[in-house]
C-alpha cells in the first residue's frame, strides 16, 4: 500500500499550482483583451466573427473522443492508488486502437467539412478561404491532441500539476509571442490567432507526452495486452461523460452557431466578447482544481468519506471566493467596461457579460461535484441530467432567436435560466447526497462564507457606481480596487476557518522569516 502515500494532498503544491494558474490566466486574459480590441478596431465584424464560429465548432470535437477518453485518467489513477501498475499498460493498450480509429474518421470528416464550411455556415464571401484554412488547422491540431491523451496522464498519476501548469504557461507565452509577431509584423488578420494557437499546441503536446512517459513508463502499448473487458468499462464510463460534454458544449458554444445562422455578425461578436470572462473564469477554476481529481479518486478508493466531503466543501468555498471577486464588479461595471473597451458598437456585450456572471454564484459552490461523480463512478447521475438541463437551455436559446429579436442577450438569458435552475433544483441536492451531508452543512461551510466577501464588496462597488459612472480606465480600476480591498478584509477577517487561519499564519511566518534572513 505504499503507493497510496503518493495521493496525500499537498496544500503547498495545490497553492503553487493555483497561483501559477491564476498568473497564467491574468497574462493570457490581458493579451486576449488587447488582441480582441486591436482586431475589432482594424477589421470588419464579419471577419472577426469567423473566429468565434470556428472556435465554437471545434468545441464539439471532443465529442468524437470523450466516449473513448473520458475514463482513462480516472482508471489509471485508481490502478496506481491500488498498486496495480500492469493494469496501466492494459488500459492504454485496450483503448488506444479504438481511439486511433475514431481519430482517423474525425480527421477525414473534419477536413471535408473545412473545405465546404461556407455551404453550412454563414461566411462572408471574402472570408471563405481564411475560414477553410482556420478550420483545417484546428482539425489537424485536435487530431494530434486526441492521439496523445492516453500517453499524457503521467502528470495526473504523479500529481505533477505544477510542472504541467508551467508547461502550459510556457505554451501560452509562446503562443502570445507568435500572435504579436504575426499581428504586428505581418498585419491584422484573424487567421493569425489560429495559426499561433496550432503551432503552440502541437509543440506543447510533443513535450508533454515525452515528459509524461518519463514519469510513468507504464503508459505504453504492449502487444497482446488488449482487454475488451477493460475497454468496455472505459467506454461505459465515457458514454456518460460524453453526454456531459455535449451538454456543456450546447450550453455555451452552440449559441454561437445559432447566432451565426439566425443573427448577425455583431450578435456573434457581442456574445463571444460577453462570454469571454465566463470562459476564462471557468477554465481558471478547472486548472486550479485539477490536482484534486486523483486525490478525490484515491479518497473514494480508500473509503475516506469524511476527507472527501471536507475537500468538496472547501473547493466550493474557495471557488466562490476566487470567482466572485471578478464576477460581482463585472455585473456592476460591465456596461462601463464595454463602453471604454469598444465604444457603442457592441453594447449588447455588456448585458451578455452580466448574465454570464450571474451564473457563477450558483455553479461554483459545487465546483468539485463533477470530479466527485467521476471519482465515485457515479457519472450517470451527474452527466445525464446535465445533458437534459442543457438541452432545455438550447431549446430556450432557439426559441429566443426565432420568436423574439433579443439576439445575443436573449440567448445569454436562456442559458442563465437553465443553468441556475439546474443547480438549485438538482445539483445542490446531488452534492449533499454524494458527500453524505446536510443542507445546513452546505449552507454554513460553503454558501455563507463564500458569499459574505462578495456582499461586502458589492456595497462598495455599487455605492461608487451610484455616485459616479467610471468614464476612464483609471477610475474604473480605482473603483475595482476599492471594492476588492473590502472584499479581502472581510474574507481574511471573518470567513476563514481555524485551519485556514493556521495555514495562513504559517505562510506569513515563512515569508517574514525569509525576509529577515532566518
Amino acid at each position: 500500500m505504499a503507493e497510496q502515500d503518493s495521493f496525500v494532498v499537498s496544500k503547498r503544491l495545490v497553492v503553487i499550482n493555483s497561483a501559477s494558474s491564476l498568473l497564467a490566466r491574468i497574462v493570457n486574459m490581458t493579451v486576449l483583451l488587447w488582441m480582441y480590441q486591436y482586431l475589432l478596431k482594424r477589421i470588419s465584424p464579419e471577419e472577426f466573427a469567423v473566429l468565434p464560429v470556428v472556435s465554437a465548432l471545434m468545441v464539439f470535437a471532443p465529442l468524437f473522443f470523450s466516449f473513448f477518453t473520458g475514463g482513462i485518467s480516472r482508471y489509471v489513477v485508481e490502478a496506481y492508488a491500488k498498486g496495480d501498475r500492469d493494469r496501466v499498460t492494459t488500459i492504454v493498450s485496450s483503448i488506444f486502437p479504438l481511439l486511433a480509429a475514431m481519430a482517423v474518421v474525425f480527421l477525414a470528416l473534419g477536413l471535408l467539412f473545412a473545405v465546404n464550411i461556407e455551404k453550412v455556415l454563414n461566411i462572408a464571401p471574402g472570408m471563405v478561404i481564411p475560414a477553410r484554412v482556420m478550420m483545417a488547422l484546428l482539425v489537424v491540431n485536435f487530431f494530434i491532441q486526441m492521439l496523445v491523451i492516453p500517453f499524457a496522464t503521467g502528470f495526473h498519476v504523479r500529481q505533477r500539476y505544477v510542472e504541467l501548469n508551467l508547461l502550459g504557461i510556457a505554451r501560452d507565452v509562446f503562443r502570445i509571442m507568435l500572435q504579436l509577431v504575426f499581428l504586428l509584423g505581418i498585419g491584422p488578420q484573424v487567421v493569425w490567432v489560429v495559426v499561433a494557437t496550432v503551432v503552440a499546441e502541437t509543440i506543447f503536446s510533443a513535450v508533454m507526452v515525452r515528459r509524461s512517459l518519463a514519469l510513468v513508463p507504464e503508459l505504453r502499448l504492449r502487444s497482446g495486452a488488449y482487454d475488451w473487458g477493460q475497454a468496455r468499462r472505459l467506454l461505459n464510463f465515457g458514454l456518460w461523460t460524453t453526454l456531459g460534454r455535449l451538454g456543456a458544449v450546447m450550453s455555451t458554444n452552440a449559441a454561437t452557431i445559432l447566432l451565426n445562422l439566425y443573427g448577425s455578425a455583431v450578435d456573434v461578436t457581442s456574445y463571444y466578447l460577453g462570454a469571454t470572462f465566463y470562459r476564462q473564469i471557468n477554465s481558471t477554476v478547472a486548472l486550479a482544481t485539477q490536482p484534486l481529481q486523483p486525490v478525490l479518486t484515491a479518497m473514494h478508493a480508500l473509503e475516506d468519506r469524511q476527507r472527501l466531503r471536507a475537500t468538496v466543501f472547501r473547493g466550493g468555498r474557495y471557488a466562490m471566493w476566487v470567482t466572485l471577486v471578478v464576477a460581482v464588479p463585472l455585473v456592476i461595471y460591465a456596461n462601463d467596461f464595454i463602453a471604454l473597451y469598444l465604444g457603442g458598437a457592441y453594447s449588447q456585450a455588456g448585458m451578455v457579460t452580466i448574465l454570464f456572471m450571474l451564473i457563477l454564484p450558483f455553479t461554483q459552490p459545487t465546483a468539485l461535484l463533477a470530479m466527485t461523480a467521476m471519482a465515485k463512478e457515479q457519472v450517470k447521475v451527474f452527466f445525464l441530467p446535465a445533458f437534459l438541463f442543457q438541452l432545455a437551455g438550447l431549446v430556450l436559446m432557439f426559441a429566443s432567436l426565432t420568436l423574439t429579436d433579443t439576439g445575443a442577450i436573449g440567448v445569454a438569458l436562456s442559458l442563465t435560466v437553465s443553468v441556475v435552475g439546474s443547480q438549485i433544483l438538482y445539483y445542490w441536492p446531488l452534492c449533499l447526497t454524494m458527500t453524505d451531508a446536510r443542507m445546513s452543512d452546505f449552507r454554513d461551510q460553503v454558501l455563507v462564507p463564500g458569499v459574505l466577501p462578495a456582499a461586502a464588496g458589492m456595497v462598495v462597488w455599487g455605492g461608487l457606481r451610484l455616485l459616479r459612472a467610471p468614464d476612464t480606465w483609471s477610475s474604473l480600476i480605482g473603483f475595482g480596487a476599492a471594492g476588492a480591498l473590502v472584499y479581502a478584509i472581510v474574507l481574511f477577517g471573518f470567513c476563514l476557518n481555524p485551519g485556514e487561519r493556521a495555514d495562513l499564519r504559517k505562510v506569513f511566518g515563512r515569508l517574514l522569516g525569509r525576509n529577515s534572513g532566518t
